[in-house]
C-alpha cells in the first residue's frame, strides 16, 4: 500500500515559486501560499498546486477542480495555463523538475535559518536493502538530540522525496531522508533535491538491476548518495561489503566511518544475544575505546549493522556522543509495521511480518534470523523478488540454499519464480522439507492458515507488488493475535549489564 503524501506547511510568494522553478508568472503576482500539494484531492485553500503528469494520470485535467477547491497558485506545463482563472498561473519546463525545485528551495530556506539548538544536518540513507530500518534508527537517535523529520514510508522517489521535503519544519533540527531507485538518475536526482551533510550506502545488491543494467547499474546509481557531499560532509560505508566500498572511492574525499563487523569499522558489531521475539541485546565497539550494549527491539544480524551504521550517522550528524541508556530509550520507540514485525497469534504461532518489500539480501537476512525469534518449526511463505531483470532466475534458484540453510520445514510459495527457491531447497536441504508452491498470493494465504500449525515460527516476506500482506491477514484473520500488552516483558534493558 502507497504511503500517504504528508501535508505540508511551506510557504512561498508567487515570485517564490516562479523563482524557484525558473517558470514564468502568466496571471498573478501578490500573496502569500501556505502548502503545496501535488493532489487535487489534498487541496487546502492557499496552497500551491502542481500539476504532475505520471503513466497513468495528468494533473493538469485536474486544475480547474483543485482552483474551485481554494488553490491560490497553480504550477503547470508552458502554454497549459490559458483559461486558468482566479489563482496565480506560473509555467514550467517540467512539473516534474518543478516539484523538486519547490522542495530544494524550501529545504535550502530552511537549512540557513537560525537553530538554537545547533547547526541544521540532513542525512541521506540509500542501499540495497536496509535502508529503511537504518533510517528508523537514525531517526530515533537524532530525536534525542533535538527534533527530527524523517522519509515517511516509501516516499524515497523524485515525487516521495519532495513530498517529504516540503514537510521540515522550523522547529526541526535534522532531516533523515531515505532515497531509493529504480530508473537510472534517480538518486542523483532526489540528493539534489536535498544535499546531504551526512550520506549511508547500507549495502550495494541486485535490488532494482532490472531497471538500472545490472549490479553495476545499481553500483553507479548508490554512489551518487556519496557524491552528492560537500567536502566536509561525511560517508558512512559499509566496511564489510566490497561493493559499497566501491561506491566510496572517488566519489567523496572528505571525511568518512565505516560500520559492521570488520576490524577497520569504527562502529562495530562485536556482539550479539538474541531475546527470541524481544530482539537482540547488541554490543557496539565505537570511538574512542567505548562500547555500547543495547537492546535492539528488531531480529536478526542485519538489523544491528544497521544499527551500527544509523549510530554512526546520528553522531557524526549531531556532533553528539550518545550513551547507551540514551539509545536504549531511543530504540524503545522503533516501530517498523512490515518490516520484521513479530506478531504473537491467539495460539502462540509467530509470524514475522516482513511484507513491505523482498530483495535477494533481504530475504537471506530474514531467513538467517528465522532461528532466533522462537523454538517452534520454522516456515517460509516467500512471493517472488521483483525487479531483478536478467538475474532474476538464478538469484531465486540460489535462494534455495538459504531457505534449506535456515532449517525450514514448510515453505509456501505464492507463485512465480520463487517456485525455483522452493525446488532447489527440497533438492539440498540434508532434512525433508515440505514444499507447496500456490498460484496466487491468495492461494497461499489458503495454504498457510490449512498446514500452520499452533507454536510455529512463520516469515512472511516478498516483494511489495505480490501483496504478501494477506498472508498475515488471513493468519491473525482465521486465530486472532495477542495484545504486546498481554506479552511477557523482555526484561532489563541491555545498558543496565554492560557499558
Amino acid at each position: 500500500m502507497a504511503t500517504p503524501i504528508p501535508e505540508n506547511r511551506a510557504r512561498f510568494t508567487t515570485d517564490e515559486v516562479a523563482r524557484a522553478t525558473g517558470g514564468a508568472v502568466v496571471l498573478g503576482r501578490g500573496g502569500v501560499h501556505e502548502g503545496v500539494v501535488s493532489d487535487s484531492r489534498a487541496v487546502r485553500p492557499g496552497c500551491v498546486f502542481v500539476a504532475l503528469k505520471g503513466a497513468s494520470f495528468d494533473g493538469h485535467a485536474f486544475v480547474s477542480a483543485a482552483v474551485a477547491a481554494g488553490v491560490s497558485a497553480v504550477v503547470v506545463e508552458r502554454g497549459r495555463g490559458a483559461g486558468v482563472t482566479g489563482a496565480a498561473v506560473v509555467e514550467v519546463d517540467d512539473t516534474l523538475v518543478a516539484w523538486g525545485a519547490l522542495a530544494r528551495f524550501h529545504l535550502e530556506r530552511w537549512r540557513g535559518a537560525p537553530c538554537a539548538s545547533g547547526a541544521r544536518r540532513v542525512v541521506a540513507i540509500t542501499g540495497s536493502a536496509g535502508k529503511t530500518t537504518t533510517k528508523e534508527l537514525a531517526a530515533a537517535l537524532l530525536r534525542t538530540v533535538a527534533p527530527c523529520h524523517a522519509t515517511a514510508g516509501n516516499l524515497n522517489n523524485r515525487i516521495g522525496v519532495p513530498a517529504v521535503v516540503l514537510a521540515l519544519e522550523d522547529a526541526h533540527r535534522f532531516a533523515v531522508v531515505e532515497m531509493g531507485m529504480s530508473l537510472p538518475g534517480e538518486i542523483a536526482a532526489v540528493a539534489a533535491i536535498a544535499p546531504p551533510d551526512v550520506s549511508i550506502v547500507t549495502n550495494v545488491g541486485v535490488a532494482h538491476a532490472e531497471g538500472v543494467g545490472g549490479r553495476e547499474g545499481v553500483l553507479r546509481e548508490k554512489r551518487a548518495v556519496f557524491e552528492a557531499l560537500g567536502p566536509g560532509g561525511t560517508a558512512i560505508v559499509n566496511r564489510d561489503d566490497a561493493w559499497s566500498l566501491r561506491a566510496l572511492e572517488g566519489a567523496h574525499r572528505g571525511p568518512s566511518l565505516g560500520f559492521g563487523r570488520e576490524r577497520s569499522a569504527d562502529y562495530r558489531l562485536v556482539g550479539r544475544m538474541p531475546r527470541g521475539a524481544s530482539g537482540a541485546t547488541v554490543v557496539l565497539a565505537v570511538p574512542e575505546g567505548r562500547k555500547l550494549a543495547v537492546v535492539l527491539p528488531l531480529p536478526g544480524e542485519a538489523a544491528a549493522i544497521d544499527l551500527a551504521a544509523a549510530l554512526a550517522a546520528a553522531e557524526a550528524a549531531s556532533g553528539v556522543v550518545l550513551t547507551a541508556p540514551v539509545v536504549d530509550a531511543a530504540l524503545a520507540t522503533v516501530h517498523l509495521p512490515g518490516r520484521a514485525e513479530i506478531r504473537t497469534l491467539g495460539d502462540g504461532t509467530l509470524v514475522v511480518d516482513d511484507t513491505y518489500n523482498a530483495n535477494p539480501s533481504s530475504v537471506r537476512a530474514a531467513l538467517a534470523s528465522l532461528g532466533e525469534i522462537g523454538s517452534g518449526r520454522r516456515v517460509a511463505i516467500l512471493g517472488e523478488m521483483k525487479e531483478l531483470g536478467d538475474l532474476a532466475a538464478a538469484e531465486h534458484e540460489s535462494l534455495g540454499d538459504a531457505i534449506a540453510s535456515a532449517g525450514v520445514a514448510l515453505a509456501i510459495g505464492c507463485g512465480g519464480l520463487v517456485g525455483l527457491a522452493l525446488a532447489r531447497a527440497a533438492a539440498v536441504s540434508s532434512t525433508p522439507i515440505e514444499v507447496v508452491c500456490a498460484t496466487s498470493t491468495d492461494d497461499a494465504a489458503r495454504e498457510a492458515s490449512a498446514r500452520v500449525c499452533a507454536g510455529d515460527v512463520v516469515l512472511v516476506k516478498g516483494s511489495r507488488s505480490v501483496g504478501a500482506e494477506k498472508v498475515v491477514s488471513e493468519l491473525v484473520r482465521s486465530r486472532g493475535e495477542k495484545s504486546p500488552e498481554s506479552l511477557p516483558s523482555s526484561g532489563k534493558s541491555a545498558s543496565s549489564e554492560a557499558e
